[in-house]
Formats: C-alpha cells, structure tokens, sequence
C-alpha cells in the first residue's frame, strides 16, 4: 500500500504531489474538456448564474448524504448475498489508514464510469447543451476541489488560514473522534444545520472511529 512519504510542508510540494495522483488528472481532463466545451458554445446568460448557483449551494448537502450514505455504508445481505460497495470499502480503509495516499482520493474504478456518466446524462437530459456544460463545469470543478481539499487536510501542510484551520480540524475530529459527526469536507454548512457539528467535548470518543463498526 503506497503511504505518504515525509516532504516539505509547502503548497507548492503538496500541489506538486496531488497533480500526479490518477483521479485528480482524470477529473482535471473531463473538466478541461467541459470549460472548451462551454467556451465554445457560448450564449451566456443569467441563466448560468442561476445552474452554477444551484450547484453550489446544493454542495454541503451534497458531500454530506454521499458521506452518510455511501462511504459510510455498511455491508448488507440482499437476497442472500453479500453487498459491499466499493467506495465504502475504500473509506473504511482510509478510516483505517488516513495517511495512505492512494485511499484519499475517490477511487478510480468509480470516478472514470462516474464522471462518464454524469457528462453523458447531462448533455442528453439538459434542455439546453450551453447550460448543461456550465453545470458539469460547476459540478466537476468542486469535485476537483474536494479531492485536493481532502488530500490537503491528510497531507503534512499544516493550515495557515483561520477557514482551512476549521475544516482541518474538524475532518480529524471525524476520523479520530467520532465518525458519526463532521462529515463535509470542503464546507460544514450541512453538519450545522443537521445537527452533526457539535463540540468536540459533547460527544464521546468512538471506539469505531478507525473500523466504521464494519471491520
């Protein structure tokens, strides 16, 4: 299992690192792809604004049901077998070992049909094509964001700016905490308004915080 070597603390080598990393790139190509894409259709409107707007507000609620629901899924018997999603298997390695670098990162088995996918659903079900791209435009450049969010806070940069101070702390009181609370990453708007940001000293700490209770 490839694990984070020691390396400066820079952004620079922290940067350096993340841009060599499979899923990054891949989701860098498709959303490249996307910005010519849009770039070339042109009409923009006010209607962009609104499609954008929408994505990201939708972002905090997003990155939490996707934590509750699907990385921290649980295996299940349905019909007499065995289901255990892939990217729950993954996360509750990365629980296990939140330093290895290669289960930071959305795996690649998922992220390639995923990406794939979305573009293609889009482009067909949009109304119009120029809207449809601002929307993967929006959407995959905060999945981009997410990932290199999500490397930042497990690398050894430590966090100068009093916002990334609070996401960094409160994504390591998730992991060595207590993992039923604090699931955003790049924002925590949806912790606090579902009730899953609370004080670190009331709640107790969660002898499943490595495991998710699955191990």
């Amino acid at each position: 299992m490839q694990t984070a070597s020691p390396r400066p603390a820079t952004l620079r080598a922290e940067l350096r690192t993340f841009s060599q990393q499979p899923s990054p790139r891949f989701i860098a190509v498709v959303l490249a792809g996307c910005v010519v894409g849009r770039a070339a259709e042109g009409r923009w409107s006010w209607r962009d604004l609104v499609v954008a707007g929408v994505i990201l507000g939708m972002e905090p609620f997003t990155e939490w049901v996707i934590h509750v629901f699907l990385l921290h899924a649980r295996p299940r018997h349905v019909f007499g077998r065995k289901v255990d999603l892939l990217v729950a298997r993954k996360h509750r390695l990365h629980h296990q070992d939140p330093r290895a670098i290669n289960l930071i990162f959305v795996p690649l088995p998922v992220v390639i049909p995923g990406l794939i996918m979305v573009v293609v659903v889009t482009l067909l079900l949009a109304p119009h094509r120029n809207l449809g791209l601002t929307g993967l435009v929006t959407g995959i450049a905060m999945l981009l964001t997410y990932e290199w969010t999500h490397y930042l806070i497990h690398s050894r940069y430590r966090p100068r700016s009093r916002y990334y101070r609070y996401i960094h702390r409160a994504h390591r009181l998730h992991h060595f905490k207590n993992e039923r609370y604090w699931f955003g990453v790049t924002i925590h708007l949806a912790d606090h308004a579902l009730g899953t940001f609370p004080a670190k000293e009331s709640v107790p700490t969660s002898p499943t915080a490595r495991t998710l209770g699955a191990a």
